[in-house]
């Protein structure tokens, strides 16, 4: 078996975010780190963020930073990665890539203890960057110019120091000396040597310092003090004529001043009045603005909560350091502030934000300071706060983030053409339900129905620029059946199949030019655009109802003449030309000609487009594509500013080019019959369209998205969710630790208005529970969704069972779980006596904790019948077991759990579940169980899959097979009888197969292979399973579903992943197409390495040699290498550049 992996959407999150002016000139923009992909993102003028390039660098981006040589005009990109190489970019604006201008190698590859590249920093001037790793490498590379102006690097200097685990590093800006560099370093050498663990408690941070010395070019310890254990991260402090210079170490509830030769300035970080004494504040996130004559940090704790720091400085050096409550926004990864007044935030998880500076933060306000620092016995004394409402920032735009995909299913629950992806994202209050959709969203403008339109079959009437109308009148009793013109050119067709050509002269005058009989009535026509510089287009298209498009010379010379002829598979009903300005680089980052496309929509529902040549008219190179059950309509329609076309079938789709692969996308929206592009001065690009007696306007959302989804908002982070496809509603499963349940929130914020002397406000509805995502929710001064839940004590937990409604986004059911319970598994099951029907059963457990060491009090396994058709559950009972139930599966008309390392048939009884059978046999933790006939293929946290049987006769559970390697389970799905696929923690797919002879050899055996296993093998079962399929997705994957994404299309295996991308396995159905990926992706590696210094077959193979699977995101990077490359590949592999990107182009349109 084959497979052809592709993403289909790009991960969300984002790991790490640097602001610059890459592009030179004083644009602000953002690069962000999506895991393994790289990004360049830019606020348009009106605040909206733009993704200008996109690339997937095949490795793991650790660390970004940027930088600038003194007195240049743009900024340069560095990363650290898991290649073992530091990596200088450049953007190339003219180009539109990210151009690689250093890479130099230090270490092996992978992500290790001592291989550099977990941590960066520059030298705020730009003269030098330390890479350094979590222990004991820190190198430091000069950089500078050559006489042309190139930036040149050079040879590394060590700054290494053995036995020292690093916490975080950063420039420290001394001006013009010597460059110098801060870290927060841990000695354990005596921690090693000390077995009793004293040594270890007594262990000490230090902050030190490094000096580049320029002159010497050797790096050296400067100075080295010890430092709060706490302190997790370093800030720069502006130096030079700007500032103090030092460092500000952010520790656990203190922010303190550091610099050589200083006494230490010390403020505590202000915390929230709600939060348990247990609980300290860590920073998380922070950013500097910086300006001439002032500057200021904002840092971000690990609540949200972003506080404003200033330093007063003079001659002596600092004298306070001022700590003042700025604003509360949802956890951040990173934060950036721009010169142009926004602030990015990169969220941990769920959406990220661009927000505007409404004021930086110089209202009176909660403030801590060092001269107003106290110490009690019990230590220093805590300044309180309140999180109040947004003040000093206002959002203006977001960024959909799926992260964390938890759980996903795909079904046809809304009975469209296509079925919906249902995804849990998120976490804590912004958790949410994702439902998904193929497609690019719409947004409507404006509605209004139609009165009855007149139609003019009987002439033309050509109405002038200064207003004269000319009209011409058809001849006898004959009517326009169909015409086609571009700006100077018009040709009807009567009914009987004449065609008559009119041109515009020089004067304005539409004038008749030529008559062309054909042989049969004409189906469509169109005209091409007229090219720059040109008078007239050359070329005519017509189809007739005997199959055929011909293409007619519209030149003086041979006017109305055939130049080719294309059959095709059904009468056309519409065409459309499509022309493609020629373009080097630009903005689509790739060089192609200019191109003529011919676009016919065919009666059978097909959309066939093929290449008309300029000078010639052959036509070649033809693709076609199912779009819907009724013919496409053609229209010509602007998309941001270039020509794009609007096929409208049972479903309107949108052809278009971005950045370089010319793309093919359904609109979200409803059947529409006829379409135009509208311009007005509230919406510049828009379309008006015709929907059953409606005129609708409205404008196409972000391109080049695959997915549009609706969100609906969740109270705790999902879990886990089934389907009832009969009823068509979904159970969720929802949980949380060290949270207050919704009662008792509500309850805490009452008190709190009171206080603050608010009074109720009217807000004790039951809607301000649910955390309702919008903004709108002006009323409601704390949403939970902006300031996250109250923190409780870690050992107390929250969870729901949630019955939604996708259809309406309703919930009809919420039901919490008392007494410190939460929910980890849900399943439907159907027992044998019927008395119930379907059954809903949740595994909890309560008092679950996981620190000093793994411990519960009891597990139980609930039982829920559904009431009113499905939309609301009571609970039967519920039945007390040893462990937690980590999976629960029907099976035979009885439930299969796995509790710990037991795997447990049970059947329903009146008052609890009764057990019937049990296996104690397996290694550590079952995690997942999945059934087929007889089989149960259980899968076991970190011992990757395990084939069961179970014999009715002798009420026996007995495991005949299992897999030899072990595998750190995160996802599994059910392929068939033999095969199952799962995904391990450390982002690896792969499928197992039991072999054939030994699948027979069972189910022929009439002990079913029983007698081996009583045998025994080494403690493992008597078979083994072999691996098939091996592929590294380089993210962890969550959830594998198999579907079909398109009508008719086949199936593929898709997947979810904790960065928020989709991706799908696509079996290959003939070996040529094999040989060629194959071929193909091995001139790409060779012709095309990956951006940041990995080598793509070694991060394909991170963990396992990859097997069978040919990595289609390598293969899609072909359209947008230079052109003579792209001929020197194709050369090699017998083709040309235009038939790989038809075999690219049909490879995705199998899966989408």
């Amino acid at each position: 078996m084959y497979l052809y992996n592709l993403t289909l959407q790009q991960a969300t999150g984002i790991v790490s975010a640097i602001n610059g002016n890459f592009s030179g000139g004083k644009i602000q923009e953002i690069v962000v780190a999506r895991g393994k992909i790289l990004s360049l993102l830019r606020p348009d003028d009106l605040g909206k963020l733009q993704t200008l390039h996109s690339v997937e660098i095949f490795g793991c981006i650790r660390s970004l930073a940027q930088f600038r040589l003194t007195g240049a005009q743009k900024d340069y990109i560095v990363v650290g990665s898991d290649s073992g190489r530091i990596v200088i970019l450049e953007y190339n604006k003219e180009k539109n890539v990210f151009d690689k201008v250093h890479q130099e190698t230090f270490g092996k590859s992978g992500c290790r203890r001592i291989v550099p590249g977990q941590y960066l920093a520059i030298d705020p001037k730009g003269r030098a960057v330390m890479i350094g790793a979590c222990e004991k490498q820190k190198l430091v590379y000069v950089l500078n110019r050559d006489t042309a102006a190139r930036l040149t690097i050079s040879s590394p200097l060590e700054a290494h120091k053995s036995h020292t685990i690093v916490y975080s590093i950063c420039g420290v800006d001394c001006g013009f000396d010597n460059p110098i560099f801060a870290a927060i370093e841990l000695d354990y050498s005596e921690a090693d040597q000390d077995s009793t663990g004293v040594a270890a408690g007594e262990a000490q941070k230090h902050l030190t310092f490094y000096e580049l010395d320029l002159g010497l070019n050797h790096v050296s310890r400067k100075w080295s003090e010890q430092v709060d254990n706490g302190a997790n991260m370093l800030v720069t402090v502006p130096g030079g004529g700007d500032g103090p210079s030092g460092v500000l170490v952010c520790a656990e509830n203190f922010v303190i001043y550091k610099n050589q030769g200083h006494p230490d300035v010390r403020a505590v970080i202000p915390r929230r009045a709600d939060l348990p004494e247990e609980r300290g504040v860590l920073i998380v996130s922070a950013a500097t603005h910086k300006q001439k004559s002032m500057f200021f940090f904002l840092l971000q704790t690990e609540y949200g909560d972003i506080f404003k720091v200033t330093l007063e400085h003079g001659n002596e050096g600092v004298s306070e350091l001022k700590i003042k409550y700025f604003d509360t926004i949802p956890v951040t990864s990173s934060m950036c502030v721009l010169k142009t007044g926004f602030l990015f935030a990169a969220s941990e998880f769920g959406n990220h934000a661009l927000y505007q500076f409404q004021a930086i933060g110089d209202d009176p306000d909660v403030e801590s300071s060092s001269s107003t620092l106290m110490e009690t016995e019990e230590g220093f004394q805590p300044v309180f706060f309140q999180p109040r409402g947004l003040k000093n920032l206002v959002r203006i735009d977001q960024a959909e983030s799926l992260m964390p995909i938890m759980d996903m299913k795909i079904a046809n629950l809304f009975e469209e053409e296509t079925p919906q992806i249902f995804s849990l994202c998120g976490r804590g209050p912004r958790s949410s339900l994702r439902i998904l959709r193929p497609g690019l969203a719409i947004s409507e403008m404006a509605v209004s129905q139609l009165p009855g339109v007149p139609i003019h079959p009987n002439g033309i009437r050509h109405i002038r620029e200064d207003g004269r109308i000319n009209e011409w009148r058809t001849p006898g009793k004959r009517t326009i059946v169909k015409v086609g013109s571009n700006g100077l050119q018009v040709v009807i067709a009567l009914s009987g199949g004449e065609l008559i050509y009119f041109e515009v002269d020089m004067t304005g005058q539409l004038m008749e030019v030529e008559k062309h009989e054909m042989s049969g009535d004409v189906a469509c026509l169109d005209i091409a655009p007229v090219p720059e510089g040109r008078q007239r287009s050359r070329f005519l298209a017509v189809g007739s109802y005997d199959n055929t498009i011909r293409i007619l010379s519209l030149d003086p010379d041979d006017c109305m003449q055939v130049l080719s002829v294309q059959s095709v598979s059904s009468p056309p009903e519409s065409l459309l030309f499509l022309e493609v300005k020629a373009s080097v680089g630009g903005e689509d980052g790739a060089d192609h000609p200019a191109n003529l496309f011919l676009n016919a929509g065919l009666q059978n529902g097909v959309l066939f487009r093929t290449v008309v040549d300029m000078v010639t008219g052959q036509l070649s190179d033809s693709r076609s594509r199912f779009l819907g059950l009724r013919a496409p309509k053609l229209f010509s329609v602007k998309v941001r500013g270039r020509p794009a076309m609007l096929c409208l079938s049972s479903r309107p789709w949108l052809g278009y080019i971005h950045q370089g692969h010319f793309l093919l996308t359904p609109l979200s929206y409803e059947t529409l019959e006829f379409a135009a592009s509208f311009s007005s001065d509230q919406c510049a690009e828009g379309v008006v369209a015709v929907a059953g007696d409606a005129l609708r306007v409205f404008t196409i959302e972000r391109l080049g998205e695959t997915f549009n989804e609706t969100a609906i908002p969740l109270r705790y982070t999902p879990r886990r969710f089934v389907l009832q496809p009969k009823r068509k509603l979904l159970v969720i499963i929802e949980s949380d630790q060290g949270s207050y349940t919704a009662e008792e929130r509500e309850a805490a914020r009452k008190e709190c208005f009171e206080a603050a002397g608010m009074g109720e406000n009217g807000n004790g509805n039951m809607n301000q529970m649910e955390n309702g995502g919008d903004d709108e929710d002006k009323e409601d001064p704390l949403s939970d969704e902006q300031y996250g839940y109250p923190k409780a004590e870690s050992n107390k937990w929250v969870s729901c069972i949630r019955v939604l409604d996708p259809r309406t986004a309703s919930t009809t059911c919420l039901l919490e779980l008392q007494d410190n319970e939460a929910a980890f598994s849900v399943c439907t099951v159907n027992f044998h006596d019927k008395e119930y029907g379907t059954l809903l059963a949740v595994g909890t457990a309560k008092g679950l904790q996981f620190w000093p060491k793994r411990s519960l009090t009891a597990g139980f396994i609930h039982i829920y019948r559904f009431l009113e058709d499905g939309r609301s559950l009571e609970l039967l009972h519920k039945t007390q077991v040893e462990g937690v139930p980590l999976a629960l599966c029907q099976f035979q008309g009885r439930l299969l759990a796995g509790i710990g390392s037991v795997l447990r048939l049970y059947d329903l009884g009146k008052r609890r579940l009764l057990r019937k059978c049990e296996n104690k046999l397996f290694p550590n933790t079952i995690i997942s169980i999945q059934t087929y006939r007889d089989r149960i293929y259980v899968g076991d946290i970190q011992e990757s899959f395990h084939f069961c049987k179970y014999r009715r006769d002798e009420n026996q559970l007995y495991i005949f097979a299992d897999d030899v390697v072990p595998r750190w389970l995160t996802a599994s799905y059910h392929i068939d009888f033999d095969t199952m696929a799962g995904a391990d923690k450390f982002g690896n797919v792969y499928f197992v197969r039991l072999p054939q002879d030994v699948s027979d050899e069972i189910e022929e055996d009439p002990t079913g292979g029983k007698i081996k296993w009583e045998q025994g093998r080494l403690n493992g079962a008597p078979n083994k399973v072999e691996e098939i399929v091996q592929f590294h997705v380089g993210d962890v994957v969550t959830s594998l579903q198999k579907a079909s994404l398109i009508p008719g299309g086949g199936e593929c295996v898709l997947y979810g992943t904790v960065m928020g991308s989709l991706g799908a396995l696509l079996p290959f159905t003939s070996r040529d197409d094999v040989d060629f990926f194959s071929h193909l992706e091995m001139h790409m590696r060779q012709e095309h390495p990956p951006l940041c210094g990995r080598d793509h077959m070694a991060y394909r193979s991170a963990y396992f040699p990859v097997k069978d699977v040919i990595d289609g995101d390598l293969c899609e990077q072909f359209p947008t290498l230079p052109l003579d490359l792209q001929r020197k590949i194709a050369d090699e592999l017998d083709r040309t550049p235009g038939e790989i990107l038809k075999k690219l182009e049909e490879a995705r349109n199998k899966i989408i």
